[in-house]
């Protein structure tokens, strides 16, 4: 039995050692396997047998048995490969894989991956990596854990909606024009004229077709520290319903941006959207001014300005408001050019409106609203005429005197208060007062205050005084007691003002010696004095002779009083007093007569003079007209165009006609602002002239328009009433296409925004809100500028930087693999898409794994259940793109195992051979 037992101890280490060299050459052979994991045998000796001994109770061994075949789960080196989808595992974990047409999940270390043709990420049997999809704009993980499946082989286009545009503007430039979004003009090109802005930078955008567009920011200054800019696109590519038809189709936006004068870095920045046909949108309720579309179907049908619609909700339908409070919706109610606008169609969130119900059933007008709206909800807008709707300036202006061309310079500061159009406004320079005043004279008219002071001097025969004004514009200029006298033997009225150096005509002079006597106004008194009464309609002739010691006033008229003022006369000079007869010598006008040289000779000194009364310096060129109706009746033609510019129509009480020296005096007083802004605020001194048009007086906002006078102006009581008194006249032309932008609008992302449609559908569906950004953005109270911002340098303008955020479509090129796991697609259109994240697993026992063959393996109850998360996190490993991880054995070690393992084979066969010849001879024994 002892020696059946030795062979079975020795036959027991020939099988094991046997084993163990089998694991070794496993190991060898898949010495360049991807991912393998080596084997290791470990031996354990048997349970021993029990014998009686002399020393008592002791064991034998049995032999020996394969105690465990355990793997080595140590990193095996990487080797690259250059294919994106090689991946290999940088620490713990193992590749989760489903078997294809099954549920069965495998793990794995060997990353040698590729997408087979169903776009499947796999492995070389066809097992399906797992993995989760990933959100294509935020990156994060979306959904369960499952098949990466390659689907997106086409990056779709991305409308852009951010532009950036990063300048340095020169300090140095000189502005090209007042405004510079009034030099647009679609119908012409280039739309804005080269020469007439000082930079311009363009940005490529897309639209959600994935085709691009250019939009144009282009520059010019205002003043030292301040620009504008203008946001522009290619005319015949702007979609948008409310600029069809309207040379402003391709504006979208400007504003102005300043910069700190010490450091050139922005400080602040506004913008105003360029809205259209529609403006000045009002909304009150559930939706906001941007909630709300609109959308013009027939353009020929809004071609006028309409000033002031405004809609209502009841709850059921919308109408009209009730502007005049009657509580019946009438024409009235309606902007002067719409009168027959009708609603055809509403509900709570569609409004649909034919702009003239005489003309047609269809709606002209498409409104739809955001959200649907509530009782006592409204909406109001305004309806800007086709033409020019987007010019917002000063035009067709005019000098007079010393504000030509070459002295005087415009610019327009504010042009987003000038809202409606005026025409033919002016200011006139009174040199004597230093100040600017209104010259609007049929606004004036129309208000009832360009005639005041309207007296007679004999109330017996002149009760009341009717005027009519045949051309209001002619009177331009401010006249206080602008005077006409009846001449009873002429039958005609004539001037009767106060007496001027230019009513002395035909002088004539007998000196000895010979003098130049100058003539002059001391002072130009109330009393106006008057020509000839002797019915002859000559100038009244005045001699002044000098008899040595005195001088002697002789001639005139019983109309005319000349009085010596023997004071103020000698030999060197003669000053006498002039005025009518009706008055006294307070109101007198004083004249003087200055000699270069004394006289000297007594007796025939004499100055022989016509006195003819002319119009006030205001209206040198003034004339009196007959407008018929006989002497009832007299006529002004202030500029002497042969027409009459205001007739007054006497009517004595007794019937009859007007008496000798009846006078009638008037004063004109065009100073107002224009009926259009009325609130317009007018001031400046000799050397500017400003217009504050809404009245508002802000620090910021009271230098609308600005006129600077190179060379200033006359100044001082020797001025020339009428030719130092300069004159400006021009034409505002409004718009109310323009919305200003409130900063409200910029907390939610700090930026300005203007809105494009390339497309063009229907209710403004299609259109794109395009956020700009100059490098500053808005924290609630100012800008604050990025590292890279547009500045203001003493430096040639230039974009230091420009980009969008949108795309066209892009074909799949190749993917790449991050160490987190994410497979990131890269397109033709150089976008980056992370399409899906590789999942990874661990175990807590990866000795209780079971091995399946092709590198792979499954999980048991030993191993426990696999703990899923994604590369780099939970103690999972990172992944390595573009590499494979190569078996972990050693090929030294495993030859020196197989060298160990044969010779503990050898051994145990020494055992077997030796307990065989002891067994031969127990048999040799029987013999």
């Amino acid at each position: 039995m002892s020696l059946s037992s030795s062979l079975f101890t020795g036959t027991s280490g020939l099988k094991n050692t046997g084993r163990a060299l089998q694991v070794t050459g496993n190991n060898i052979s898949n010495l360049n396997t991807i991912g393998f994991k080596k084997g290791r045998s470990t031996f354990a000796d048997t349970l021993y047998e029990s014998i009686s001994t002399q020393a008592g109770a002791n064991q034998i061994g049995r032999g020996m048995a394969l105690g465990n075949v355990s793997q080595n789960f140590a990193q095996g080196s990487f080797q690259s490969t250059g294919n994106a989808t090689d991946l290999s595992i940088g620490g713990n974990g193992f590749f989760i894989l489903r078997q294809g047409n099954s549920k069965s999940i495998f793990y794995s270390r060997a990353g040698n991956f590729h997408f087979n043709k169903k776009g499947q990420l796999v492995n070389s049997t066809n097992h399906v990596v797992q993995g989760w999809n990933l959100d294509e704009k935020t990156g994060q993980d979306r959904g369960a854990i499952t098949d990466l499946v390659l689907k997106k082989t086409t990056s779709p286009p991305r409308k852009s909606t951010k532009v950036s545009v990063i300048t340095n503007l020169d300090a140095n430039a000189k502005s090209k024009t007042a405004v510079l979004s009034n030099i647009f003009n679609s119908v012409k090109l280039p739309a804005m004229a080269n020469g007439s802005y000082q930079y311009r930078t363009t940005v490529k955008v897309y639209d959600s077709l994935g085709s691009t567009h250019d939009i144009n920011v282009t520059f010019n200054k205002k003043s030292k520290t301040k620009w504008e800019y203008v946001v522009s696109m290619n005319p015949a590519e702007d979609k948008r319903h409310l600029v069809q038809g309207t040379n402003s189709k391709g504006l979208l936006a400007r504003g102005t941006i300043t910069f700190s004068q010490s450091s050139g870095k922005m400080t602040d920045f506004t913008m105003s959207r360029m809205t259209g046909r529609l403006g000045r949108f009002t909304a009150s309720g559930t939706n906001t001014t941007q909630d709300v579309s609109y959308q013009i179907t027939d353009s020929e049908a809004a071609k006028l300005d309409g000033a002031g619609f405004k809609l209502e909700y009841d709850g059921n339908k919308g109408s009209f408001a009730d502007a005049n409070g009657d509580g019946v919706i009438t024409a009235a109610d309606l902007p002067e050019n719409y009168k027959n606008a009708k609603i055809i169609k509403s509900d709570s969130q569609n409004i649909s409106i034919v702009l003239d119900a005489s003309k047609g059933t269809e709606a002209d007008l498409k409104i739809r609203l955001k959200k649907p709206a509530a009782a006592t909800d409204s909406i109001g807008f305004n309806i800007n005429a086709e033409k020019e709707l987007h010019l917002q300036g000063v035009y067709g202006t005019s000098y007079d005197g010393e504000t030509d061309n070459n002295n005087t310079t415009l610019k327009i500061n504010a042009p987003g208060v000038m809202d409606r159009d005026s025409n033919n406004v002016g200011i006139v320079w009174n040199p004597k007062t230093g100040t600017w005043n209104w010259s609007n004279p049929a606004a004036a008219r129309a208000a009832g205050k360009l005639l005041g002071n309207v007296q007679t001097n004999d109330t017996a025969n002149i009760s009341t005084t009717n005027v009519t004004f045949d051309n209001p514009n002619a009177a331009k200029r401010v006249v206080n007691g602008m005077k006409v006298r009846f001449n009873a033997k002429t039958g005609k009225w004539d001037w009767n003002q106060p007496v001027k150096a230019e009513d002395f005509k035909s002088s004539e002079f007998s000196f000895t010696p010979t003098n130049n006597p100058v003539l002059s106004v001391v002072s130009s008194g109330s009393q106006g004095a008057v020509a000839s009464t002797d019915g002859s309609g000559a100038p009244a002739k005045v001699t002044l002779k000098w008899d040595g010691s005195k001088w002697v006033a002789t001639g005139g008229s019983s109309s005319t009083q000349v009085a010596i003022d023997t004071a103020a006369s000698s030999n060197s000079q003669v000053q006498f007093k002039v005025w009518d007869g009706a008055g006294n010598s307070s109101g007198a006008s004083v004249i003087k007569y200055s000699f270069g040289k004394n006289l000297t000779t007594a007796g025939n000194q004499t100055i022989k003079l016509n006195l003819d009364p002319t119009p006030p310096k205001e209206y040198p060129k003034a004339t009196i007209t007959a407008p018929g109706g006989g002497s009832r009746k007299v006529g002004v033609d202030l500029d002497n165009d042969s027409k009459t510019d205001v007739t007054f129509t006497v009517a004595p009480t007794s019937g009859a006609a007007p008496t000798d020296n009846d006078s009638l005096s008037f004063d004109l007083n065009p100073n107002i602002p224009p009926k259009e802004y009325e609130k317009a605020v007018l001031r400046g001194d000799k050397t500017k002239a400003f217009i504050d048009l809404d009245g508002s007086g802000n620090e910021d906002d009271k230098d609308d328009i600005v006129f600077s006078f190179k060379k200033p102006l006359k100044t001082g009581p020797g001025t020339d009433p009428y030719t130092d008194r300069s004159r400006i006249q021009f034409d505002i032309k409004g718009s109310t296409a323009w919305t200003q932008v409130s900063k409200d609008e910029l907390k939610e992302d700090g930026y300005f925004s203007f809105k494009a449609d390339f497309l063009g559908g229907a209710n403004g569906s299609t259109s794109t809100k395009i956020k700009l950004d100059m490098g500053a953005k808005y924290d609630g109270e100012n800008f604050v500028n990025d590292s890279m911002s547009t500045s203001q340098f003493a430096k040639a303008s230039n974009t230091r930087f420009q980009g969008s955020d949108g795309y066209s479509t892009g074909d799949l090129q190749r993917v790449s693999v991050s160490a987190d796991g994410v497979i990131t697609g890269n397109y033709s259109n150089g976008q980056r898409i992370a399409l899906f994240r590789v999942g990874l697993a661990k175990f807590r026992n990866n000795q209780g794994l079971s091995n399946s063959g092709s590198n792979l393996f499954q999980a048991t109850r030993e191993s426990g259940n696999a703990i899923t998360n994604k590369p780099g996190s939970n103690g999972l490993g990172k992944i390595s793109p573009n590499s494979l991880e190569m078996s972990n054995v050693d090929i030294s070690e495993e030859f020196v195992s197989m060298i160990r393992n044969q010779r503990a084979f050898q051994a145990n066969s020494k055992t077997v051979t030796t307990v065989d010849s002891m067994m031969e001879t127990v048999l040799q024994m029987k013999r």
